[in-house]
């Protein structure tokens, strides 16, 4: 009976740690923070669930707002985005652990780090 349901245990363990990414973890709003040589950029990335399929956008503190023209959970909790701000395309590529996301971001001529926290 020990070993069955120490096998119970291990499996269950091993099953939540399998389950990966899910939409319902990637929907809400996040507070993200971008270091760039001596300017800090920050805003909120703002996901949500329409059509079927997640979409969101970008909202920087300074007041402009970008639509997210692509949002896909990969494997290994990692969440990709693309927006296109204006002539170019910028994506993104975090790991969400919890309420809490780290990666990058960037386009062809380069990437920065990218952080971030859940707030709703």
């Amino acid at each position: 009976m020990k070993k069955l349901l120490t096998v119970l245990f291990v499996l269950g363990i091993s099953l939540q740690s399998f389950a990966g990414l899910k939409e319902k973890d990637v929907i809400g709003s996040w507070k993200y923070k971008v270091v760039f040589e001596q300017t800090t950029l920050t805003g909120i990335l703002k996901f949500e669930k329409k059509d079927g399929k997640l979409t969101g956008e970008v909202i920087s503190d300074d007041g402009n707002t970008f639509p997210l023209t692509k949002v896909e959970i990969k494997e290994d909790n990692i969440l990709y985005f693309e927006l296109k701000p204006e002539y170019e395309v910028l994506s993104g590529d975090v790991s969400i652990e919890g309420k809490k996301f780290q990666g990058t971001v960037g386009n062809y001529n380069g990437v920065l780090p990218i952080t971030g926290e859940k707030i709703e």
